[in-house]
């Protein structure tokens, strides 16, 4: 199915995998659900970082299609189309891959430290 030409009303990032301290890199590349809210209905999508792939003042078309148990919509990550207020084409968003964090976080202290 698809959206075309539609404005987002709101817009929000969730972390998607264990957090991690600043001193190790952070959050800012970790894989986020991106969620456009567009009237009263919600599609999502999974992508690195938390920048908008979307503005408020643009205006967006894309395919959408329903996971197995058919309660979320969500966007092919692929078929994104934005454009600015001025109807320039535009991309937005971090588009890289990479592995999924499986690892949690350390206590920030020696392993000797942590046995006690």
């Amino acid at each position: 199915m698809r959206i075309e030409r539609a404005t987002v009303d709101e817009y929000k990032a969730y972390l998607q995998e264990p957090s991690r301290p600043p001193s190790r890199g952070g959050n800012t590349r970790a894989w986020h659900s991106h969620v456009l809210i567009i009237g009263d209905v919600r599609y999502s999508f999974l992508a690195l970082g938390t920048k908008k792939w979307v503005f408020a003042s643009d205006v967006t078309s894309f395919d959408w299609e329903w996971d197995e148990t058919k309660r979320y919509r969500n966007i092919v990550r692929d078929s994104i189309q934005v454009w600015d207020r001025y109807g320039q084409a535009v991309v937005r968003g971090e588009r890289g891959v990479k592995e999924r964090r499986t690892a949690q976080a350390r206590m920030p202290a020696s392993r000797r430290e942590q046995r006690n």
